[in-house]
C-alpha cells in the first residue's frame, strides 16, 4: 500500500472518529444537558488534534479523495434511519471505537507509533463511555 493511501485511510477515520464522538457529546450537552460527560467528550475530541498535529496536513489533505470515495452516494437502510436516541447513541460510540482502531493499526504503517498510542487511549476510554451511557440506560 501506497502512503498517500494509507493517509487516505487515516484522513477519513479522523474525520469518522471526531463525527461519530461529537454526535455523542452533542446528545449529553444538548438532550440530557450532562455538562460532566459533555465536557469528557470534548476532551476526548480535542484528543484527536494530537494525533493530526503529528502528522503532516498535506500528505492528508492530498490523499483525500471524497469525490472518488465508492461509498460517497448511497449508504445502508440502517445506515438512513435511526430508532430513537439509543441507537444514535451507540451507533456513534461504536463508529467512533472502530475508527480509533484503524488510526491504531494504520499509524503503526507511517512509523508514527506514539500516534497509535493515543489512538489505543481513545479508543479504550470510549470503550468506557459506552459501558458509562449503557448503565445509565439499562442497555
Amino acid at each position: 500500500m501506497n502512503r498517500s493511501a494509507i493517509f487516505r485511510v487515516i484522513d477519513a477515520n479522523l474525520n469518522r472518529l471526531r463525527e461519530g464522538i461529537r454526535v455523542v457529546e452533542e446528545y449529553y450537552r444538548f438532550v440530557i444537558n450532562d455538562s460532566v460527560e459533555s465536557q469528557k467528550l470534548k476532551a476526548l475530541r480535542h484528543e484527536i488534534r494530537q494525533i493530526e498535529a503529528g502528522l503532516n496536513r498535506q500528505e492528508l489533505l492530498a490523499g483525500r479523495e471524497s469525490d472518488r470515495d465508492p461509498f460517497r452516494s448511497g449508504s445502508e437502510a440502517r445506515e438512513r434511519e435511526r430508532s430513537g436516541m439509543d441507537e444514535l447513541v451507540i451507533a456513534n460510540i461504536r463508529r467512533a471505537q472502530e475508527a480509533s482502531r484503524v488510526l491504531e493499526e494504520y499509524l503503526k504503517l507511517i512509523e508514527e507509533s506514539p500516534l497509535s498510542e493515543i489512538a489505543k487511549e481513545i479508543r479504550f476510554s470510549l470503550y468506557s463511555v459506552e459501558k458509562r451511557w449503557g448503565t445509565e440506560n439499562g442497555n
